[in-house]
């Protein structure tokens, strides 16, 4: 019986826990057919938002006339005799919601369309519970009845790609943004989009949650069907619902494709010119080859049949190590075939020259060296006037510039582009967004706006950018809470912040303008803003044209900088965040800085390059301290160093002297230049004149050898001086500043270092070389001593070069050899050159350790923004139809390529045009504003005249067509009417002329609101100038942003594409369209850059073959030295593109003096070959012994001596500049170095002694230099005669007097 019992108590719980489980699992909405509802009405309040009475009974007919007409007026006339599912409450409340979207996206009729169809068949339509579904109710405490919190409402693809598509691309001019990001979280398919208006926001967007089930894998069931009706389109064949361009793409035209979409040429792997190059280069080395096959002795007996000539040159030295003739009896026979005795006048005329001189400067040496003094002294007078330039736009921007013009304009009518200070608070390893660090952000952004500089006191509020005229623009994501700690809440902050970045325009900041997420945060992924690794404060300040201004916003950021930003990530509430920070005049403090810090590391520099060289012009011939201290040249080579500085000296001082200022690339880099092209002639002259007191009679004078000496090298040293001086010179003509600056004064200082070397130097070799005679001690000649004489003989280098690096390049298998590797060298440097990257990154100007280096790798990682981008309107009269239809966008009589929508259509391909965002239209937004439905324009009517406290923008003298004041927001709606009730899309009543201007007055002078979101004030305040005295605008600017801009190919690729897209607009249209954007100035020059470096190096080089062809008598000659200069530049190029150094006028100054010490390298062992005697080869084994040794140490030891050095400071631009370990300065000059030696002392002697030009005609009788010695006296007594060569024989005299002269036979 008890077991019994348990089991019906058991049955019995188990029934009542049955019913209890049916009773829930019932469906709140068990009918699904047409004809019936799933709620309707509204039956309490949830919160404070009333929510709907779940209803799953019969559609209902409206139940008022009023009721109705709503109903029709709203959703269309298929209600018109339609059954409900919804109440006139419901209704009204809608209606109030879909009015806050209309004013987004009712510019395009589409969406508004299947927006508003969307929303009424939602909650009207009498087919309600066929795709809705209630599954969620809860009782009400406001009413004590149910309300429906949660629904399903099931939607198909095909309305819902109609209703995506509709509204994807509309724009929200004035916030450079889509209306998708405000209605649907910036979705990318319909699903998403309708989810997002679904929410439960009850503030913000839905009063309940809607779930709309997706397509995929959730079939609907129990009579439930998707809602798929057929929604416009925004192409639509009607029209009524057709949307413009800049909101529908499907309704722009077609751009062409630019330049930049066409694919490269590619053969296999190789770009086609690479792959020219290389076809090109084996067959120039199979001829090479072939050549040396033949050579060698390879005589196939079908070439010689064919060419009937034996190829195998009998004279032909062979073998791998060969006895080279250094003698110069060898007999006749031994001459180059190709060679023709010949005389050339110039040569002797020149040596002539140079004798006298020398033989004047080495018997007065006192009064040439103060006439020298003396010169430099007055040319360094102008050191008075030594001004530096700073103004990096003085600097590097031509004053003839197109975007320089550009910028002034800007400037004038629109202000100056505005200055920003900006804060980076970065946390690398987790979100930095939390409760304490937000709280903490409105801390310090409190104590900046109080912040007062010093000493006078300013503040944010004094400088910063107010565009409504009151609060300052700080943008920030305290913005959401407009910068008021009181109003955030540690509890709700997420699910806000959320909300505010993805719908920015409903958690507008105090000063009006949406706050992006992208400008506020940053390291997000999946628009998740709540896990951003970064927050990012930018406060906006005025900029001006005004000096004085300009220093009173300077004092204010250096004072933030001082007291603020340095101190900050010091901060205990910092300690776990890292901060990076800039303000406008950060980055010229730390230029200045870097310049002062590296100017220690320059002057060492310079001081070893100067030990070195004085050291390095001793030869010493016993390791005796006495004989030591007597053959040191040390006091000779610090002469020659003073000699490159008065050069300087003096060239600057002419140069300032004309009231130009000075750049940094002068001060950095003219000195390195001069001593590079300047020491190795101190070196020819040191060495040929030790030399020649080896091999001179024993009778012969200090005097005389220092006259043959500069006799001899003069022409050398004058044509490489000359080519210099032109090659720099012609730097003159290009026409940005800091280039043409250093062309002159570089131009000037090796002009003045070869007047002070051929005299004063000559003059201190003179008076050095009589202190060691007198065995007198190095820089101390008071001293005698008694030093050992010993045998004088040659120098280690040039010992080395005689015996086994001459014999070995020049041996006739070898130079072959060498041709082919230099060729192919010379083809890869080519390829590469298509590949130089163009550009400066200003981190390089930067010292390693400055914090802009990290701030600017912060702004690279976690600012997603572009630079904003203007295209301004000059000229035109935009206040009639026919200039408003070339600009306008969003109607639908707009030109199919008006500037509006010429941009959305770039905006498309932002691979190309770099346009990242819709562009801010004035005028569509203007003209939109007067839009009835939007319900912004609406004016008082009682009174015809403008209200007293609203100011135009315009004052224009009364007139009978001015309007009254705008309706506030607690005005009575029978006093108010619209604007414009006539309004259309296709713009025919639209307003025109003075009537369009007086709208304009009431547009500009309104701020933006939730329910007007289309006032000017706040993003047009300085957008639009007005020219009243006729009644028109005068111009105005319509703005964009770039894409990112991660690197100087991006920002040079930016502007060039919105330099094409104004001039195509300009050109369609005839009207001026010129872009700008603030980086503009500067990279304007990468436009032509290219053209100018080949114009001023082509130059360049032309001119060195002119100067060298005429000194050295030979065009085959000059031609060789022509093609050895292009090729060290190219393969200079060639270098700096394999090791990232872009092209730009830091670099275009390292590629000029690549052209002079190229000559440098070349023009002395030319000057040699064509001066000696003997076949083609002797001259060219001569010419190196002489003068390679002098070239090698003078040059190339010397510059490494300096880049050594420099590779230790902390600035990088001079890591770029020199050579090639780190960057411009250092990575160019060694490039220029190691291709400069290479050339000029292995690749040049070969190629002359191939295919050299023909020598000077020498006589017997006349020695190797063009000297004829007697060995009688003249009849003074006062030293020997020279013989120089010429037409007419001349006696001379030591001191250049001519004697006697004998007509030449």
């Amino acid at each position: 019986m008890r077991e019994w019992s348990r089991l019906t108590a058991s049955t019995l719980l188990l029934c009542f826990f049955l019913f209890n489980l049916s009773y829930a699992l019932e469906p709140i909405t068990p009918i699904h057919q047409d004809g019936y509802c799933a709620m309707r009405g509204q039956c309490g309040s949830k919160g404070f938002v009333q929510l709907n009475c779940p209803y799953n009974g019969p559609a209902v007919e409206p139940e008022t006339d009023s009721f109705k007409k709503l109903l029709v007026d709203t959703c269309g006339a298929k209600y018109a005799d339609s059954k409900v599912c919804c109440d006139e409450s419901q209704l009204v409340d809608l209606v109030d919601q879909v009015k806050k979207a209309e004013r987004i996206i009712s510019a395009c009729p589409a969406c508004w369309s299947n927006f508003l169809q969307f929303f009424c068949s939602f909650t009207c339509s009498p087919d309600q519970s066929s795709f809705v579904n209630v599954t969620r109710t809860q009782t009400s405490s406001s009413s004590g009845k149910d309300i429906v919190t949660q629904l399903d409402f099931w939607v198909g693809d095909g309305f819902g790609d109609d209703f995506f598509n509709s509204c994807k691309d509309i724009k929200f001019g004035s916030s450079n943004g889509f209306a998708m990001d405000f209605i649907g979280g910036g979705a990318d398919n319909w699903h998403d989009m309708v989810s997002y208006m679904g929410k439960e926001r009850p503030l913000l967007g839905s009063p309940f949650q809607i779930d709309f089930p997706p397509v995929e894998n959730h079939a609907p069931r129990d009579g439930l069907v998707r809602y798929d009706e057929d929604g416009r389109h925004c192409n639509d064949t009607d029209t009524k619902y057709r949307c413009s361009c800049v909101d529908c793409e499907a309704t722009c035209p077609t751009l062409p494709p630019t330049r930049g979409e066409q694919p490269a040429c590619y053969v296999g792997l190789l770009r086609c010119w690479s792959f020219s190059l290389l076809l090109i280069y084996i067959f120039l080395a199979g001829c090479i080859l072939f050549v040396a096959a033949l050579r060698n002795g390879w005589n196939p007996e079908w070439l010689s049949k064919l060419t009937k000539r034996q190829w195998l040159q009998d004279g032909e030295p062979q073998g791998l190590y060969e006895r080279v003739a250094l003698a110069d009896h060898e007999d006749d026979t031994l001459l180059d075939p190709d060679h023709t005795p010949r005389k050339y006048w110039l040569n002797s005329v020149l040596q002539n020259w140079f004798f006298k001189q020398g033989l004047f400067c080495a018997h007065h040496p006192w009064i040439t060296i103060f006439s020298g003094l003396v010169m430099v002294t007055i040319c360094s007078a102008g050191w008075s006037r030594f001004r530096v330039e700073r103004n990096p736009i003085n600097l590097w921007v031509s004053p003839d510039s197109e975007a320089l013009a550009q910028k002034q304009y800007f400037d004038e009518n629109f202000s100056p582009f505005y200055r920003t200070a900006q804060l980076f608070l970065i946390d690398d390893s987790a979100s930095v967004i939390s409760s304490d660090n937000l709280l903490a952000l409105f801390d310090v952004e409190k104590e900046i706006r109080h912040l007062k500089s010093e000493p006078n006191n300013y503040t944010l509020n004094d400088l910063c950018l107010k565009p409504t005229g009151e609060a300052c623009v700080v943008q920030s994501v305290t913005g959401y809470w407009e910068g008021d700690v009181d109003n955030f809440d540690p509890e709700t902050y997420e699910e806000y912040l959320q909300d505010c970045a993805t719908q920015p325009s409903l958690c507008l900041p105090d000063f009006q303008q949406p706050l992006k997420p992208q400008m506020i945060l940053g390291g997000y992924e999946n628009n998740q803003y709540l896990t951003s690794k970064a927050m990012i404060v930018t406060f906006v300040l005025n900029n001006y044209v005004d000096e004085d201004k300009i220093k009173m916003a300077e004092e204010w950021e250096k004072t933030l900088l001082r007291n603020v930003l340095t101190k900050l990530g010091s901060r205990p509430e910092w300690k776990d965040v890292r901060v990076s920070y800039s303000t406008e005049s950060s980055l010229e403090t730390e230029l200045n800085e870097s310049s002062n810090t590296d100017a220690r590391t320059v002057i060492i520099s310079y001081v070893v390059m100067f030990i070195y060289a004085s050291i390095a012009l001793g030869r010493f011939s016993s390791f005796n301290i006495r004989r030591i201290v007597v053959d040191s040249k040390f006091s000779l080579g610090v002469c020659g160093i003073l000699i490159v500085v008065f050069s300087v000296m003096a060239s600057v001082g002419i140069f300032s002297f004309t009231g130009k200022k000075i750049t940094l690339i002068i001060a950095e880099v003219i000195p390195f230049l001069v001593l590079a092209v300047g020491v190795d002639n101190i070196f020819i002259l040191c060495h040929e004149f030790e030399r020649r007191k080896q091999n001179a009679d024993i009778d012969e004078t200090i005097e005389e050898r220092a006259a043959k000496t500069l006799g001899k090298m003069g022409p050398s040293i004058l044509l490489s001086s000359i080519s210099e001086t032109l090659a720099f010179g012609l730097g003159a003509i290009v026409t940005m500043p800091a280039v043409s600056s250093f062309a002159i004064v570089a131009s000037l200082a090796v002009f003045i270092d070869f007047i002070l070397q051929v005299t004063c130097f000559v003059s201190c070799m003179v008076l050095d070389a009589h202190r060691a005679e007198a065995d007198r001690v190095d820089c101390i000649p008071c001293i005698q001593v008694s030093a050992p004489h010993t045998e004088e003989k040659e120098g280690l280098l040039q010992t080395l070069t005689r015996k086994y690096y001459t014999p070995f390049i020049l041996n006739s298998n070898v130079r072959y050899g060498i041709c082919i590797i230099f060729l192919g060298i010379f083809a890869c440097s080519l390829a590469l050159l298509p590949q130089l990257p163009l550009g400066l990154n200003q981190r390089i100007a930067l010292p390693t350790d400055s914090y802009l280096v990290q701030y600017f790798n912060d702004l690279d990682s976690y600012f997603d923004v572009g630079p904003p981008v203007y295209f301004v309107v000059k000229d035109a009269n935009v206040t009639g139809r026919e200039d408003q239809l070339k600009v306008c966008g969003r109607f639908s009589t707009c030109h199919e390529h008006s500037l509006a929508n010429i941009l959305e259509q770039e905006r498309k391909r932002p691979a190309v045009s770099y346009i990242a965002e819709p562009t801010s239209n004035w005028l569509d937004d203007l003209l939109h504003w007067l839009n009835p439905d939007v319900e912004c324009c609406r004016l008082k009517k009682k009174r015809r005249a403008l209200q007293d406290n609203v100011t135009p923008v315009r004052r224009a003298p009364s007139n009978p067509l001015a309007l009254p004041a705008l309706c506030g927001e607690w005005d009575d709606e029978d006093d108010c009417e619209d604007c414009k009730p006539d309004w259309s899309i296709d713009m025919k009543s639209l307003p025109e002329g003075e009537e369009f201007l007086n709208y304009f007055d009431l547009w500009i002078s309104q701020n933006p609101s939730e329910d007007c979101p289309l006032g000017g004030k706040a993003a047009y305040a300085d957008a639009v100038v007005l020219d009243s005295a006729h009644s028109n605008i005068k111009t105005s600017h319509f703005r964009s942003f770039h894409t990112p801009l991660r690197s100087q190919e991006d920002f040079i690729a930016a502007y060039a594409s919105a330099r094409r897209i104004a001039e195509d607009i300009s050109k369609e249209h005839g009207i001026e369209v010129f872009p700008y954007s603030l980086f503009y100035v500067f990279f304007e020059q990468y436009t032509y850059i290219v053209k100018m470096a080949l114009e001023l190096l082509g130059l360049a080089i032309v001119s060195i073959f002119l100067v060298t062809a005429a000194i050295l008598g030979s065009v085959r000659s000059a031609l060789i030295v022509m093609v050895m200069v292009i090729m060290i530049l190219v393969n200079v190029v060639g270098i700096m593109t394999l090791w990232g150094v872009s092209l730009n006028a830091v670099s275009l100054v390292n590629l000029v003096i690549c052209v002079g010490i190229s000559v440098e390298f070349c023009c002395h062992v030319a000057r040699a070959f064509s001066a000696g005697t003997g076949s083609r080869l002797e001259r060219a084994t001569k010419s190196l012994v002489d003068v390679g040794s002098s070239v090698f140490s003078g040059i190339t030891l010397t510059k490494f001596a300096g880049i050594l050095v420099l590779a230790f400071t902390k600035s990088k631009i001079f890591e770029v500049v020199v050579t090639g370990t780190k960057s411009i300065h250092i990575l160019s000059d060694l490039a220029i170095v190691v291709a400069g030696a290479l050339h000029g002392l292995v690749l040049l002697p070969v190629v002359l002694s191939m295919i050299g030009g023909d020598g000077f005609d020498l006589s017997a009788g006349f020695d190797e230099d063009g000297f004829a010695w007697g060995t009688g006296f003249s009849s003074s007594g006062r030293g020997r005669i020279l013989l120089v060569e010429d037409d007419d024989d001349q006696l001379i005299d030591d001191d250049g007097q001519v004697l006697d002269q004998r007509r030449g036979h």
